[in-house]
């Protein structure tokens, strides 16, 4: 990776279609991916309207390599379940008929981890922003891209940082390799809600 050819940019949502390519092809088992770019486009033009969120990008050159979004995202998530509410059940539906054993599966899983989490992600979010999604192009990945992305964040958007004492973030126990990325960039465990694991780091 030569840092030369790299910046760092605060994304807009004109920067939308790229995201979202990134962000299907990156993590096809997401469950904003299984539904579909519809959905990703919808909860990006949200996170956009709102000042409190961050969204930051790593170019070469006009190519957009990866992005980390940082910021509240669960009234979107409620906004868009209302919003979408058909469209979520059409493909739960289409995974039903077409036997999609993991796209039921991770409807299920996330629902029920939805309900489980609640009380202890409302404890969480005082005073702490979170580390939502970080995202490096599927070719780019294994290069540092990622940690050097959050780096360039925490040194370069220290005034949206200031109002916060941690950022948070969850990923899957069964993922050792996102585990082991965010205990090398300074994230220390917290807790377990049903086979998610939430990290916390301090801001300096």
């Amino acid at each position: 990776m030569d840092k030369n050819t790299l910046k760092t940019i605060k994304l807009t949502e004109k920067h939308t279609k790229n995201i979202e390519s990134i962000w299907i092809s990156s993590l096809p088992e997401n469950l904003k991916s299984m539904i579909g770019g519809i959905l990703i486009e919808r909860y990006l033009y949200k996170f956009f309207q709102n000042d409190k969120n961050l969204g930051v990008g790593i170019f070469n050159g006009e190519n957009l390599l990866g992005f980390v979004l940082f910021g509240d995202d669960s009234k979107i998530t409620s906004l868009l379940i209302k919003e979408k509410f058909f469209l979520i059940i059409k493909t739960f539906i289409h995974s039903l008929i077409f036997l999609n054993v993991k796209k039921i599966k991770n409807f299920v899983d996330c629902l029920i981890y939805i309900l489980l989490s609640k009380k202890k992600e409302n404890v969480i979010r005082k005073n702490n922003t979170e580390l939502l999604i970080i995202c490096v192009s599927q070719y780019k990945q294994k290069n540092g891209i990622g940690s050097y992305l959050l780096e360039e964040c925490f040194q370069n958007y220290k005034s949206y940082f200031e109002d916060y004492s941690n950022v948070f973030v969850k990923t899957l126990n069964k993922n050792p390799k996102n585990i082991s990325f965010y205990e090398k960039n300074k994230f220390n465990y917290v807790f377990e809600v049903f086979g998610r694991v939430y990290f916390e780091r301090k801001i300096n």
